[in-house]
């Protein structure tokens, strides 16, 4: 009976090959992009404030990217895990006050 649950659960992890080939990808488009970018910044101050070119709109979809990071998905992913329901309706909560920002 174990053998079959280890067995199981060994199946279950995926194809490590995949995996790393997917994150391989993930790391190269986004040197890519930070290297593309680089190449654009010559003063401190261009990091800080994007030299001042970005517009209300920008700025904003700025905004709401931050608000909807990645981090923010997983807290509320671990909420529900953790406590159902009751995480759910925090979820509803999160995605409410972000129609607010």
């Amino acid at each position: 009976m174990q053998t079959i649950i280890l067995a199981q659960a060994e199946s279950s992890a995926g194809n490590p090959i995949l995996n790393i080939a997917v994150f391989a990808a993930f790391l190269v488009v986004t040197m890519y992009v930070v290297l593309r970018a680089g190449k654009s910044t010559k003063e401190a101050s261009d990091f800080y404030t994007g030299g001042g070119s970005f517009s209300g709109r920008q700025n904003g979809l700025a905004i709401s990217g931050d608000y909807l990071s990645a981090a923010s998905f997983l807290g509320i992913v671990g909420a529900v895990a953790l406590n159902g329901y009751d995480g759910f309706l925090y979820s509803v909560g999160f995605f409410v006050a972000w129609l607010v920002a």
